[in-house]
Order: C-alpha cells, then structure tokens, then sequence
C-alpha cells in the first residue's frame, strides 16, 4: 500500500496513520497471531499524518518497531533507561503471540509508580538530579502534534506524542477510563 509505505514513526506516535478504523481488533483476531503482519496489510484509505483517529494499533506498532531495532523487549528496552531510573519494580508487561510487548496498553504498574512517570514529565524529563528523558522530548510529546478534529472541550485539543492535549497542559488516558 503506497500509503502504508509512506507512514512515519511519527504518525504512529501521533495516531494520525491514514487509517480510518482501529486496526487492533484485525490484528488481535488473527489466528497466525501475526498482529505486525495483520498491521502491515491493512487499508490505508488516507494519507498518513493527515487524519487523526485513536489507534491502538499503532501503539502496538511502537513496541514492534522497538523490538525490531534494538532485539529487546519494549521491557527489556525499558528497565535500565526508565524504570530503575525512576524506582519502578515488578512491572507485569503482556505479550501478544509474536512476543511483542503490547505497547497498546498491557503495562500495569503500581499507582506511585505511574505517579512517578507523570512527575518525569512534570520535571521536563529529570528524576532526581539525573536526565531521563530530553527535555525537547518531553515537550514535543506533550505538545499538540495534530488535531483530533473534535469540538468536545477537552477531546479537542488535540494530540501529542500518545498523550492527550486538554485546555489546562496534557493527559494520559488509558483504557476503561484510567488516567
């Protein structure tokens, strides 16, 4: 798919990857359970980065891509970059049937712990005196990125880098409610 071929990092971290429906529920009904190969053959009716819609799919793609270039785990990426940096321990990370950690939203860790990711940010990336993440990381992130193309108050401020804008600074909103 040409627009497929076009499809930036970007436009994944941003959920503006030309799809027009969510593509986790194709790639979860695959029974090879090949969900990267299901993401890849999808329809991409519409230029990517030029229409935003909630994709899971594309935060699932995330993970693959960071399994893909460094031969780790998002996890395994993850524990000496952030998590022990911050203090996090016994984090439980789900995996799909390819072993790819499921970046759309199967990470649960205590409460303080997420308190602490939110802090991170908070703090422009420091924890404790020590860089974590790059500050432009952090407000590129945070910053709106695209528009969601909604007027419903805070669901129209748009989106960042898998956080939500809202009129009073950003969001992250998880399944079922959870933020």
């Amino acid at each position: 798919d040409p627009e497929l071929a076009a499809m930036r990092v970007r436009d994944l971290l941003t959920m503006s990857t030309g799809h027009e429906v969510d593509s986790i529920d194709a790639m979860r009904q695959r029974t090879d359970g090949q969900w990267t190969r299901s993401f890849l053959e999808s329809s991409v009716p519409r230029a990517p980065g030029s229409y935003f819609l909630y994709n899971s799919g594309a935060a699932y793609m995330l993970g693959a891509l960071v399994q893909r270039v460094t031969g780790m785990t998002v996890d395994e990426y993850l524990k000496p970059r952030l998590f022990a940096p911050l203090g996090i321990v016994g984090e439980l990370w789900g995996q799909s049937q390819e072993g790819v950690n499921l970046a759309d939203g199967g990470l649960a860790v205590r409460t303080e712990d997420l308190a602490k990711f939110g802090l991170l940010y908070l703090q422009g990336g420091m924890w404790n005196g020590q860089r974590v993440l790059s500050e432009q990381w952090v407000a590129d992130a945070t910053a709106r990125q695209v528009s969601t193309g909604n007027d419903e108050g805070n669901w129209s401020q748009g989106y960042g880098y898998q956080f939500w804008r809202t009129q009073h600074g950003y969001r992250a909103d998880g399944s079922l409610g959870q933020f």
